[in-house]
């Protein structure tokens, strides 16, 4: 749907940028400006930088450059409409934009058949068919509440229902296979992979179905949950349950908790804890560590309570820390799973758990307990020996001084022994933002043309300065560039780069570009002598530029009058050039 820009730039107007990302990743005042890890590459210091006056973000190591709308889309991998109507909503303007669809163009087909699949199984568990699966599932404390909220369906213990369906709506047998969602057999006969499941529905980030977590209901001891097999929707390594439903929460309350299972997520919903994602019983992967890290830095981790369980936590541990999140960890007496946790103990007992749990140093202390005799001697010297290490890497002050006091009590070893041995407390310097360097030696002209469009991004005058002086740059992108802010102010009557980028947005080369000019941090202040020595800079090494090209074409010409049209050109930009400088 196309929206009138005049409605866009209400929309714009209507939210804060700083305060839209700041809801998003923490974001620290620095002079003008706020500063933020960038969401957009594997960053690890604050190295975006968002513009309360411009309404504009640009990252300065990777160059990820726009204005709110382009975040959104970014952030949330959702279409520039959709970013719109976000933004409306939280403006609290109305606007009839009809229907979104969220639907990616590509793999169309392979959202198409999951979205057909997802409303088979959901049928399925209403019909007679699904008696022994609802007594399933109420012999577990799942209401019919929880089984509508969380979209459960069934896989019914026949061969082809699901294939057939399909084939009638006309899907490719290459698609249905790819899905996963459908075997062959002999090179002939197509089938259901899923039979006689209850069917967890597994969604990316912006809630559409692309996979399932099967899980039998008959007693079967192997193969519980089955994942649905990778498609080109669906990797593994990038899907966290329920994710679509806990962003919201997570963010409000700051915090996300992951489990492994479905059953663990729909408990802890239940009792009224929405921001928790399952990692179905699969590794937390990079790619989950970052989809974890878009919604908050304060992650618990609240696995099974069994040996498996604690594997899985260190593993866990391991790939958050290298994002720089340093989770909270639960451990749940007696080897229960949150789900038989919950039910036996109840929703104060748990939210303790949550609110009490451990922090790295406290779960590498109990780790280290539970292995050793604290009245040996020798895995006392073990105990402190690994302790000291623990504490040397904490660099808050008061921390590390409890920390040393808590170890002396527990080892009786001297508070002194124990600072000699951990050495003086790590401080952090706060980093600063590197703008990016230059690849190569800019000439006197390009300096010109990019100092002068960063004056033209901000004020009118340089605009209509450029347009009665020049019109034109050396440089093609600058000259795009100039173009687009000149038809802009055209258009409008005023220049906002925040409005421009909104305007240009398709256009990658000239968004880059103005990311690169909002890095440079020269002074925003107008000086019109300065101005002037860019247009002359310029104008000059054109007129320069255009007197060799004469030149070198008079060298080769071999016709008198073409000759004298040459050298005449020649004669034109020198007395113009001459014009200009007095």
């Amino acid at each position: 749907m196309k929206l009138d820009n005049s409605v866009i730039n209400e929309v714009r107007n209507g939210v804060d940028i700083v305060d839209v990302i700041s809801s998003f990743i923490p974001l620290q005042a620095r002079g003008k400006n706020y500063f933020g890890v960038c969401p957009f590459h594997e960053d690890h210091s604050p190295s975006m930088s968002v513009s309360k006056e411009k309404q504009i973000y640009t990252c300065f190591s990777c160059g990820a450059t726009g204005n709110v709308f382009k975040f959104l889309q970014d952030y949330e991998n959702i279409s520039f409409i959709e970013a719109v109507k976000k933004c409306a909503t939280i403006a609290g303007i109305s606007i009839d934009i009809g229907n979104v669809s969220t639907k990616p163009k590509k793999y169309q087909e392979l959202y198409d058949i999951y979205e057909v699949s997802h409303k088979f199984y959901l049928n399925n568990m209403n019909s007679a068919e699904a008696h022994d699966a609802k007594e399933y599932l109420s012999s577990r404390d799942m209401t019919p509440e929880m089984i509508k909220k969380f979209e459960i369906g069934l896989s019914l213990n026949k061969n082809d229902l699901l294939t057939k369906l399909l084939k009638s709506k006309n899907f490719k047998d290459k698609d249905m296979l790819v899905s996963g969602l459908v075997g062959e057999s002999n090179n002939t006969e197509l089938y259901d992979l899923y039979r006689n499941r209850i069917m967890f529905p597994l969604h990316d980030t912006n809630g559409k179905v692309i996979g399932y977590n099967g899980r039998c209901y008959h007693g079967e001891t192997t193969n519980k949950y089955v994942n649905s097999k990778e498609t080109p929707i669906f990797k593994k390594r990038e899907i966290l349950y329920n994710y679509h439903r806990a962003k919201d929460e997570a963010r409000n309350k700051k915090e996300i908790i992951i489990m492994e299972g479905p059953m663990d997520v729909i408990r802890a919903d239940s009792i009224g804890v929405s921001n928790v994602v399952a990692s179905l019983g699969t590794a937390i992967s990079h790619e989950h560590a970052l989809l974890l890290r878009k919604l908050s830095n304060n992650v618990i981790l609240c696995f099974d309570g069994d040996a498996a369980g604690l594997k899985a936590t260190k593993a866990a541990i391991e790939e958050l820390t290298k994002v720089d999140i340093e989770p909270r960890i639960v451990r749940l007496e007696n080897d229960s799973d949150p789900d038989e946790y919950i039910k036996k103990n109840g929703r104060d007992v748990f939210l303790s758990k949550i609110n009490s749990a451990m922090t790295l140093l406290e779960f590498k202390e109990y780790e280290l307990k539970s292995r050793i005799d604290l009245g040996n001697a020798e895995d006392l010297a073990n105990y402190a020996n690994a302790m000291i290490k623990e504490i040397s890497k904490i660099d808050d002050e008061v921390l590390r001084e409890v920390s040393i006091a808590k170890l002396s009590e527990e080892t009786h070893l001297t508070i002194d022994f124990i600072k000699s041995k951990v050495g003086n407390p790590i401080v952090k310097k706060m980093d600063i933002p590197v703008k990016k360097k230059e690849s190569k030696k800019l000439s006197k002209c390009e300096k010109s043309e990019r100092n002068l469009l960063f004056y033209m991004l901000k004020y009118a005058d340089v605009i209509k300065m450029y347009d009665k002086k020049i019109t034109y740059m050396p440089t093609d992108k600058y000259r795009h560039l100039a173009f687009q802010i000149s038809a802009f102010f055209k258009n409008y009557g005023y220049i906002d780069v925040a409005d421009l980028l909104t305007e240009i947005r398709d256009d990658e080369e000239s968004v880059s570009t103005i990311g690169e000019l909002s890095s440079l941090g020269i002074h925003e202040d107008l000086n019109v002598d300065e101005i002037d020595d860019y247009l002359t800079n310029i104008r000059e090494y054109h007129e320069t530029m255009q007197v060799d090209k004469c030149k070198e074409e008079l060298s080769r010409s071999n016709s008198l009058e073409e000759k004298l049209k040459l050298a005449q050109k020649i004669v034109d930009y020198k007395m113009r050039s001459e014009d200009n400088d007095r």
